[in-house]
């Protein structure tokens, strides 16, 4: 058990911020189906402090969904400070930032993992987010920029000294982008070396998958990104197996349509039938 605020978790299982992917809808959907923490889409800060329409729908959560947590990104620090005590008043229940995505258009702006080529921005941005919220402040990272940088424990150990409360790995570099495989073995490392907790994320491809890595690698919980989509009832899947139960069987074709079309309806009562569509 460990806990974040006044939250308390127990191996939590993590539904992974992607963009265009984890609006309310979506969020509400795997929070349905056993997510245990759910994060918004990552937002930009920029755009954020100047009240962009498209960012600030991004940011909006629901009761339903808690606990839900804002993730922010940029490499501003006054700008993340406004976007951070703006998402505050959106009601989240901690604020997390970004420093994993690899996405080149984010990352030639120094936003995401492009801010892993620089610690002390790291830590600046970190350290101003703190200082702008009363909300428990998250980080989520790779495993450096590139190999030569390559150094999770010394990232994170940054990160927690900055003032983050947990930690989020995802073990690959920025230049791995989604090849390879991730490394648990230096997730495992994070856990050794911090005294925060710890969520594992890469390459969980089924629930006998989440399970291992929770028994494997002592981490405190883990986060599930790809496999989600088009299996969002492995959430579920994976608390029974945390229970000792059997896995409970992927649903039937029918109950799959109920679940796209329940899916469709939320896209629809929340943006409209054209964006449904």
């Amino acid at each position: 058990m460990f806990t974040i605020g006044k939250m308390e978790f127990n191996q939590p299982i993590a539904l992974a911020p992607m963009e265009d992917v984890s609006d309310i809808p979506f969020r509400q959907i795997c929070k349905e189906r056993g997510a245990d923490i759910v994060y918004t889409e990552f937002t930009n800060s920029e755009a954020l402090s100047r009240n962009v329409p498209r960012s600030m729908e991004k940011i909006q959560v629901t009761n339903e969904e808690r606990p839900v947590a804002i993730q922010l990104y940029g490499s501003n620090g006054e700008s993340l400070e406004k976007a951070a005590a703006i998402a505050e008043s959106f009601g989240p229940d901690f604020i997390d930032i970004n420093f994993g995505c690899p996405v080149k258009k984010i990352v030639k702006r120094n936003g995401g993992s492009g801010c892993l080529r620089d610690m002390d921005l790291v830590e600046s941005i970190i350290r101003s987010v703190v200082r702008s919220t009363h909300l428990p402040v998250t980080t989520k990272i790779r495993s450096g920029y590139d190999e030569p940088s390559r150094d999770p424990v010394g990232i994170a150990l940054r990160c927690r000294a900055a003032g983050s409360r947990m930690v989020t790995l995802h073990a690959r570099t920025r230049t791995d982008m989604y090849g390879g495989h991730a490394r648990w073995d230096e997730i495992a490392a994070l856990v050794e070396a911090l005294d925060v907790p710890v969520v594992g994320n890469g390459d969980i491809t089924s629930a006998e998958e989440a399970v291992s890595r929770l028994k494997n690698y002592s981490v405190d919980g883990v986060m599930i990104a790809r496999e989600c989509l088009a299996k969002p009832w492995i959430f579920s899947q994976v608390a029974a197996l945390l229970r000792g139960e059997p896995k409970p069987p992927d649903p039937t074709s029918d109950e799959q349509k109920h679940i796209v079309l329940h899916h469709y309806g939320l896209v629809c009562s929340r943006f409209g039938v054209e964006r449904g569509t």
